[in-house]
């Protein structure tokens, strides 16, 4: 897959503007067409460079995802769930490793994880990045991340699965 001059650019300008280090609020949609359902949870997110990601929710209070390293930890209703993550081949192991890749501003390493095309534009005071997969890798059909022009945090990200449902994470 190669890469254009404007991409590479973009990428560049993204990973010049990263902060090692941000705490906002965000929110997670997740939504499944078929089941006609939607969930909304919010919260606090914490990144940490290279490798720490937790994501605190006060709706529902309590529950809370955090990537850790090689750890990948999920925690609602009270019950902690630890994930198997280590393993890029798996389904855990995408999704973990595709988050900890959007938070640091890897773009052209997501797409070639998850075996993707990559089409740049600009919106407003965005980079949009938009992936989408001929034939997707463990369950992710397409991706949707956007960067902030002026810091490079990353604003909000899309992951659509094979079977049309999708998530979607956004920092105000």
């Amino acid at each position: 897959m190669a890469i254009s001059a404007f991409a590479q650019d973009i990428d560049q300008k993204i990973l010049k503007l990263q902060k090692a280090t941000y705490t906002m609020p965000f929110s997670e949609v997740k939504v499944m067409p078929k089941l006609k359902k939607e969930t909304t949870k919010v919260g606090t997110l914490e990144w940490r460079s290279p490798d720490y990601l937790r994501m605190d929710f006060t709706d529902p209070e309590g529950d809370y995802n955090l990537i850790e390293g090689l750890n990948f930890s999920v925690c609602m209703k009270g019950a902690v769930q630890k994930l198997p993550a280590k393993d890029t081949n798996s389904k855990t192991g995408v999704l973990r490793e595709t988050l900890l890749l959007a938070f640091q501003g890897k773009v052209a390493e997501i797409a070639e994880l998850n075996k993707t095309d990559i089409n740049y534009s600009e919106k407003g005071g965005r980079y949009v990045c938009d992936l989408v997969a001929e034939q997707p890798k463990h369950g992710v059909k397409a991706l949707v991340l956007e960067y902030d022009k002026k810091t490079g945090h990353l604003l909000l990200l899309t992951i659509t699965e094979t079977n049309g449902n999708y998530t979607t994470w956004s920092v105000k």
